[in-house]
C-alpha cells in the first residue's frame, strides 16, 4: 500500500510539475512578447480605411523603434530581416515586402554592422481585394510579424500576432494621415538618367555612377550580400563621375553576373533617397562603353545566340500556324520571277525585324517605368489574348473563303492583283508571325534576351533585331536564293485545297487562346469569349454577302466583338479561382505554388527543389511538361531522390516571378531551376529549356 501510495504521490507530483512548467512557459513567452514593445511598437496599417472589390491598396508594418534601437532590412548583414506572414480572407492577395531604403546600422566602435531602420518606419505590402469581397463586411487581415530589434550587439527576438480591421465598400475611402506618413518614407528610384556600371576585378566590384544631380554621402546596400557590409564605402570622384571599390564578401558562392542593390544617397536639398540597381557585372577591361576587342567578341556572342534562337524558334509549336502562311506564299512565289521572290522575303523579314524592334522598345519602356518585365508579357492580359483568338478565327475563315478583303490577310487571295498588295501582305504576315511567337522561348533566345534587358537601349535594340533576324532568315534564304525555291512545288490547283485544310490549324490556335482566356478569368472570360468568337464568325459571313446592307451588318458584328474585347478589361487578370495556382496534388506528385517565402521555407529545412515557371500560353512549357516532367520515371526520381517539386505559374502577371525569372536573367518561361539542400533562393542551377525525363535526371545529379 505505501509503495501504491508513493506512486500515487509520484504521479501527482509529475503532474502538478508539467502543467506548472507549462504555465511557466507560457508566462515567459508573453513576457517575452511584452518586453519588446518597450523597443519597438509594432502596428498594420492601411492607407484605405475602405477598400473595394478587385482593386489594390496598401498594407504597411509600422515599427515605432525607441531610441537606438533598430531592425533589419531583406538583406540585414548581421542580423535577421522582418518577415510578415499574412492570413488573409479567401480571394485576398499580398505581395512581397516593398523594401524602403534602408540606412547603416553601426557598432558602438562606428563600423557598419548591418542594414536597417530606426526611428518611425513603414514596410508596405501591395495586397489585392478578392473580386467576391462582400460590400458592406467587415475583414480583418491577421499577420505573423517576427524580427530581430537591437541596440547595438545587444539583440532580442519578437514575434508579433497583429491584425487589421477593414471595410469593404463600394468607394474607397483614403487613409491621409497614413498615406502622408508613407510618403515621407525613401523608396528605391528607377534612376532613369543615371549611368551605372559593376566591374569585376581582383577580390573587389568597381561602382561607377554618374548621375544627373548633385549627390553626397553614398552607401551601396547589396540584394544579396555581394559586398562585404563591415567595411567603409569611397566614393571619389573619377572623370566626371563617382567610384568606389567594393570588396566582395569571402562568403559569397553564386557566380558574380548581376549586381543588384539599393545606392543611397543624399540629395543637394537634404533628402535621403535612393536608387535602385541591377547591372550586369563586367569584367576588367571587357565592358561595352569600353569598345575593347575582348567586348566586341561578347557582343557578338549574344548576337549570334539571338540569331539562333530566332532561327530556332521557326521550329517551336507555337510558331506553326505561321509556317502555314508561309508555306503558302513560299509556293506562290515559286512561280514568279526572282525579282518579285526576293521583294517577297524582304517585305515578310522587315516585317519580322520591326516587330522585333517594337517590342524591344516597349519592353525597355516598362522596364525603365516598372523595374522588372519578361518575355511574352503581352499574353498576360486577357483583353490581348482574346484580340489574338479572334484574329486566328478570321485568318481561318479567309482561308475557308468565306470572306475576301482587298488586300486579303494570308497574302494568296485572288484580290492580290498588285505587286503592292502583295508586299503588304507578306509585310504583316511577318508581324503575324512575331506576335504568335510570343508564347515561346527557344534555345539561346533566353539567354540573349535576359542580357539584353539589362544591357543599353542600343544594344538591347540590335540583339532583339538579331532575334528576328533569325526568325526570318529561313523564309528569306528561299526568297533570294534560286536555287532553293527550286525545291517547292509548282502552284496549281492543289493550293486551294492546301489552303482550305491550312484554315483548321488556325481555328485549333484559337481554342487554345481561348482556353488561356478561360485560365485567366474564369467562367465569365471564357462566356465572353465565345460570344466575340460567334459574333466576329457573323461579321465575317456577313461581310462575304453581296451589298452594302450585308456590309453595315458586318460592321455591327464587329463592333460587339470589339465590345467583348473592352469588357475584358473590367476583369483583372487571374480573376480565375485557380489561375497561378499549380500547387495540387497530382497522381504522379505533389506540387507546391512558388512564392518567395514558400522557397526560402522549404530551403531552411534543407530540402532539395526543383522549380518549373510556366504559363497557360507558352506552348513550349507544355510540351516540357508533357513530355519530360509530368512522367512516371520522373515522378519516380524525385521521390527516390527526396526532392520537392515547385511551380510558378506566370499565365498571369506575378511581380515575384518576374523577379527571380529577372534575377536568373531570364527573359520569359519556361524556366527550371534545382536548389541543392543547404543552399539559398540565389543559388540555384539553371537547367535546359529543352527537357526530357533523360535530359532533366542527368541536370539535376551534375548540378547535385
Amino acid at each position: 500500500m505505501k509503495i501504491l501510495s508513493l506512486t500515487k504521490t509520484v504521479c501527482v507530483l509529475w503532474v502538478w510539475f508539467l502543467l506548472v512548467s507549462l504555465f511557466a512557459s507560457g508566462i515567459n513567452a508573453a513576457a517575452q512578447d511584452q518586453s519588446t514593445d518597450k523597443m519597438v511598437r509594432t502596428l498594420l496599417v492601411s492607407d484605405t480605411s475602405e477598400v473595394t472589390p478587385g482593386n489594390g491598396f496598401i498594407a504597411a508594418l509600422r515599427l515605432d523603434h525607441s531610441d537606438g534601437w533598430h531592425t533589419y532590412w531583406k538583406s540585414p548583414g548581421i542580423g535577421d530581416a522582418t518577415t510578415i506572414k499574412w492570413s488573409l480572407p479567401t480571394g485576398w492577395i499580398a505581395d512581397d515586402i516593398d523594401w524602403p531604403v534602408p540606412h547603416k546600422i553601426l557598432l558602438r566602435d562606428g563600423k557598419v554592422s548591418g542594414h536597417g531602420f530606426d526611428g518611425v518606419s513603414y514596410l508596405p505590402v501591395r495586397m489585392l481585394v478578392s473580386a467576391d469581397a462582400k460590400i458592406g463586411s467587415e475583414v480583418i487581415l491577421r499577420a505573423k510579424v517576427e524580427f530581430l530589434v537591437c541596440e547595438y550587439d545587444f539583440c532580442v527576438p519578437g514575434t508579433k500576432n497583429l491584425k487589421l480591421s477593414l471595410f469593404v465598400s463600394d468607394n474607397a475611402v483614403p487613409n491621409k494621415e497614413v498615406r502622408a506618413e508613407l510618403a515621407e518614407m525613401p523608396m528605391p528610384e528607377a534612376g532613369e538618367n543615371w549611368t551605372i556600371s559593376a566591374v569585376h576585378s581582383g577580390d573587389n566590384i568597381v561602382l561607377s555612377v554618374k548621375a544627373d544631380e548633385a549627390i553626397t554621402e553614398l552607401h551601396f546596400f547589396s540584394h544579396d550580400e555581394l559586398i562585404w557590409h563591415t567595411v567603409a564605402q569611397n566614393f571619389e570622384v573619377h572623370k566626371n563621375g563617382l567610384v568606389a571599390t567594393l570588396p566582395i564578401d569571402n562568403y559569397y558562392e553564386p557566380e558574380l553576373e548581376l549586381f543588384s542593390g539599393v545606392l543611397a544617397f543624399t540629395d543637394a536639398k537634404g533628402n535621403y533617397r535612393g536608387v535602385l540597381i541591377n547591372v550586369p557585372i563586367e569584367e576588367a577591361g571587357t565592358g561595352v562603353q569600353n569598345a575593347t576587342p575582348q567586348n566586341l567578341i561578347s557582343l557578338l556572342k549574344l548576337i549570334a545566340f539571338a540569331f539562333l534562337g530566332g532561327l530556332i524558334l521557326n521550329l517551336m509549336p507555337c510558331v506553326l500556324p505561321i509556317l502555314s502562311l508561309k508555306a503558302l506564299s513560299l509556293a506562290k512565289s515559286s512561280g514568279e520571277s526572282a525579282r518579285a521572290a526576293r521583294l517577297d522575303g524582304f517585305a515578310y523579314a522587315f516585317g519580322v525585324v520591326l516587330s522585333f524592334v517594337l517590342i524591344a522598345i516597349v519592353m525597355l519602356i516598362i522596364r525603365a517605368s516598372l523595374g522588372a518585365v519578361g518575355w511574352g508579357f503581352q499574353l498576360q492580359q486577357p483583353a490581348i489574348v482574346l484580340g489574338l483568338a479572334l484574329l486566328m478565327m478570321l485568318i481561318g475563315l479567309n482561308l475557308l473563303g468565306v470572306f475576301e478583303v482587298q488586300v486579303s490577310i494570308q497574302g494568296t487571295g485572288q484580290s492580290l492583283t498588285t505587286r503592292k498588295n502583295s508586299l503588304v501582305a507578306s509585310f504583316f504576315t511577318g508581324v503575324l508571325a512575331v506576335v504568335v511567337a510570343a508564347p515561346c522561348t527557344a534555345p539561346f533566345m533566353a539567354s540573349a534576351i535576359g542580357v539584353a534587358l539589362v544591357q543599353s537601349a542600343p544594344i538591347a535594340i540590335v540583339i532583339f533585331a538579331a532575334l528576328g533576324f533569325g526568325l526570318a532568315f529561313p523564309y528569306l534564304l528561299l526568297s533570294i536564293a534560286p536555287a532553293t525555291r527550286k525545291i517547292l512545288p509548282k502552284p496549281g490547283a492543289w493550293m486551294d485545297v492546301l489552303k482550305q485544310v491550312l484554315a483548321f490549324p488556325m481555328f485549333a490556335t484559337g481554342i487554345w487562346l481561348l482556353w488561356v482566356l478561360g485560365g485567366q478569368t474564369g467562367k465569365d472570360g471564357m462566356t465572353i469569349g465565345l460570344l466575340a468568337v460567334l459574333f466576329i464568325g457573323f461579321a465575317a459571313w456577313a461581310y462575304g454577302k453581296r451589298g452594302t446592307v450585308w456590309k453595315a451588318v458586318s460592321l455591327i458584328g464587329l463592333a460587339i466583338a470589339g465590345f467583348a474585347i473592352f469588357s475584358l478589361v473590367q476583369i483583372p487578370p487571374g480573376a480565375a479561382s485557380d489561375t497561378g495556382k499549380r500547387g495540387t496534388s497530382t497522381a504522379l506528385f505533389e506540387t507546391v505554388d512558388y512564392t518567395p517565402q514558400a522557397l526560402d521555407d522549404l530551403l531552411s529545412q534543407d530540402t532539395a527543389v526543383f522549380a518549373y515557371f510556366t504559363a497557360d500560353w507558352c506552348i513550349s512549357c507544355k510540351v516540357n511538361e508533357r513530355v519530360a516532367i509530368k512522367k512516371q520515371e520522373t515522378a519516380t526520381f524525385f521521390k527516390e531522390a527526396n526532392i520537392t517539386v515547385m511551380v510558378g505559374d506566370w499565365t498571369s502577371q506575378d511581380p515575384a516571378i518576374t523577379k527571380i525569372l529577372t534575377q536568373y536573367k531570364r527573359a520569359g518561361v519556361p524556366m527550371y531551376l534545382y536548389f541543392k539542400p543547404g543552399t539559398k533562393a540565389n543559388q540555384g542551377v539553371l537547367l535546359p529549356q529543352v527537357l526530357t525525363p533523360a535530359i532533366l535526371k542527368k541536370s539535376i545529379e551534375k548540378a547535385s
